[in-house]
């Protein structure tokens, strides 16, 4: 069973500590105890919590609401409010951060547990209610079809990108509009309008086909298009009608390729050679009468039926394989068998194309068609065709003779490229050598110029008479300082990555011998924030569970690197 982890956010030590007792007790997992807000901040991102316990009033520059506030803003955690203040002004900044509870000091246990779970069951539920909503929204936004919905009162609620970018109309544009005005859609023959359903449809809550009916588009612009739609109500839980949603697609391109190509279809309809056309789907749109009496029917009987009518079971691989052609190159040459309602077959010669729109929309095929049994009879053909194999082979072994010669020279010209690279490589050793050897010159010097003048003005200082703490901070500068003289840094700094600067300082004064209680005279800092500091500090150096000492530890890893 999931623990659920919790941070405490409370300055009092004592508060807090019972607090901690408290949640733990309730089998909850305290994830850290801060005591500050820029601390909480901080801290938040590496214990990723469950929920937060947040102290309205704390210590420092950030209280507990603004810290609240920058949580909430990169981290999705509820958070529960724990004051003894009931001012106003701090309620209404509060609420501002969408908080799941905000108690009053002093609480009991079971009060504070009933809201912790109380505050994650209706966090779970949010999370659920949020990702149904983005399940929702993605499916709607990506449907490739437009979607319009609008209440009882025929507004719209929303539209679909789809829909906003056929009618010219975005969602904010639209929210509240009579639907009548967004979805301009009427009736090309009577020119009454979709207002005039609007009412009948909620009342009835049938889904109704407009295709018919309501097939003509009006957008914003003005422009007209012709759709293919639907309607239906929409109902809440109890099964009232609620609205309604309008789903349709802009079938203008299609619709005029239809007439078109039923145009051409009278052009050619007196072609000797047999000739088709299909949509996207295979669906035979047109065909004229040699192609249809060379599988034995006539154009009325075909048209409407799929082109997989044409073949048996064994030409189909071939067929698709065309299509696939057709599609990826926009057109086909060659031989296809095809079958005649008779069940006998032929070979036939086809030159088929992609048919687009205006706009290089694929909308469909043509193709051509001639039956060449006699031609496949003939003797002559397949000699020129085994002439013609032959001369391509031969010309593509003098290719592979041609690129074979091409590879040999790149070869050649790759060795010499890579003896150039390893002269290169050889002087740019001699480059860094001298490099290395003026870095170590100019440590030297480094070295030798602060012991001429920084040196000896420390041991001047030391010999005042000052105050512990400028003493304190006197002795951690010449520990430092003596830490260059030796090799610029130590073995501890390689932990730089994890430390914060401040705790690096305080490394530097628990390795020099001050206390933790001499190490916040000095910081300006609590004695309990120096030890939550010690308490950080040797965990991230991995001593959390060792009984080493930190002092110790750390004078063992500061010796100067040799």
């Amino acid at each position: 069973m999931h623990r659920a982890r919790i941070m405490v956010v409370e300055d009092e030590g004592i508060i807090a500590e019972d607090i901690q007792e408290s949640l733990q007790e309730m089998g909850y997992n305290v994830t850290s105890v801060v005591s500050s807000g820029e601390e909480a901040v901080q801290r938040v991102e590496q214990d990723r919590p469950d929920l937060v316990l947040m102290d309205v009033v704390l210590q420092g520059d950030m209280d507990g609401i603004e810290a609240a506030r920058r949580i909430r803003s990169s981290m999705d955690v509820p958070i529960i409010y724990l004051t003894a203040y009931t001012d106003a002004k701090m309620l209404e900044r509060a609420k501002a951060t969408e908080p799941f509870a905000y108690m009053i000091k002093p609480f009991r246990e079971r009060e504070l547990h009933t809201n912790i779970e109380m505050a994650l069951f209706k966090h779970e539920l949010d999370r659920r209610f949020r990702e149904s909503q983005e399940w929702f929204s993605g499916i709607l936004d990506s449907m490739g079809h437009a979607v319009i919905a609008a209440d009882r009162s025929a507004a719209v609620r929303f539209m679909n990108p789809m829909a906003q970018r056929i009618t010219g109309w975005s969602l904010d544009q639209a929210r509240g509009r009579p639907l009548g005005e967004v979805f301009a859609a009427w009736d090309e023959k009577t020119g009454s309008s979709i207002e005039d359903l609007v009412e009948q449809l909620i009342s009835r809550g049938q889904t109704v086909s407009l295709a018919d009916v309501y097939n003509t588009l009006t957008t914003r612009d003005g422009s007209t298009k012709t759709i293919d739609a639907g309607a239906a109500p929409v109902r809440n839980a109890r099964g009232t009608v609620i609205g309604l949603v309008i789903v349709w697609r802009d079938v203008t391109d299609r619709k005029r390729a239809e007439e078109h190509l039923m145009r051409l279809g009278a052009a050619v309809e007196q072609s000797s050679e047999g000739l088709a056309v299909v949509d996207l789907t295979g669906r035979l749109l047109f065909l004229n009468k040699a192609f249809a009496e060379m599988h034995g029917a006539t154009p009325e009987d075909l048209v409407g039926s799929h082109l997989s009518i044409f073949h048996n079971e064994e030409q189909m691989p071939a067929v698709d394989a065309a299509n696939r052609q057709i599609r990826a190159h926009g057109t086909f040459s060659g031989e296809i068998w095809h079958t005649r309602r008779d069940g006998t077959t032929f070979p036939g010669l086809m030159h088929n194309t992609l048919l687009r729109d205006s706009s290089g929309k694929p909308i469909g095929m043509v193709g051509t068609l001639r039956d060449i049994s006699d031609l496949k009879a003939s003797e002559e053909a397949l000699r020129r065709s085994h002439e013609q194999l032959a001369a391509y082979s031969s010309a593509l072994e003098l290719k592979v003779q041609e690129r074979t010669k091409d590879l040999e020279e790149s070869k050649r010209e790759l060795k010499r490229y890579s003896e150039s690279l390893e002269k290169t490589n050889e002087a740019l050793k001699l480059v860094i050598q001298n490099i290395e050897e003026q870095k170590k010159e100019s440590e030297a010097k480094v070295i030798h110029n602060l012991n001429l003048t920084v040196k000896p003005i420390l041991d001047q200082f030391a010999s005042l008479d000052l105050s512990e703490s400028v003493r304190y901070l006197l002795q951690s500068l010449e520990f430092n300082l003596n830490n260059v003289f030796s090799a610029f840094g130590f073995n501890l700094m390689t932990e730089g990555d994890k430390l914060t600067p401040r705790e690096v300082r305080i490394c530097e004064m628990i390795r020099s011998g001050l206390s933790s209680k001499q190490i916040a005279k000095v910081m300006g800092i609590s004695a309990q924030t120096v030890l939550m500091h010690r308490k950080n500090i040797r965990k991230k150096l991995a001593l959390t569970s060792s009984k080493k000492n930190l002092a110790t530890y750390l004078k063992a890893h500061s010796q100067p690197r040799r």
